[in-house]
């Protein structure tokens, strides 16, 4: 698991539970489609960028699931690369409680607040 598998010239994934994609812009830079589902798959992603001498310039966020966009603020804080993403994704990105919130009517129970539904 977390093996990074080349698909195009410039393009490749990171074989984790939430395939995680990689755009090489340049040799040296990086943006990730997407983040994980935690901060562990976060500290996976930037050992990987790190083996192959990459700057993750970016991510971008295809929707706001909790597996998809789990890494993103471990790997903000470490690099400082801005986050994308579209339309209301956007907030929920920026606000990850609003899924949960949607998806259960309000906050969750303790007992659903985990990786996949409520970024910790």
């Amino acid at each position: 698991m977390y093996e990074i598998e080349q698909v195009g010239r410039q393009s490749y994934y990171i074989n984790s539970p939430a395939k995680i994609g990689i755009y090489r812009q340049t040799d040296a830079e990086i943006y990730l489609i997407d983040s994980g589902n935690d901060k562990e798959a976060g500290k996976k992603v930037l050992k990987i960028a790190k083996q192959n001498g990459w700057t993750i310039k970016g991510i971008i966020n295809t929707h706001s699931n909790a597996d998809h966009i789990g890494g993103n603020r471990y790997i903000q804080e470490q690099t400082g690369c801005p986050i994308f993403a579209g339309g209301i994704e956007a907030a929920f990105t920026r606000y990850p409680q609003l899924e949960p919130s949607f998806l259960y009517g309000g906050y969750p129970f303790r007992e659903l607040r985990n990786c996949l539904n409520l970024i910790q």
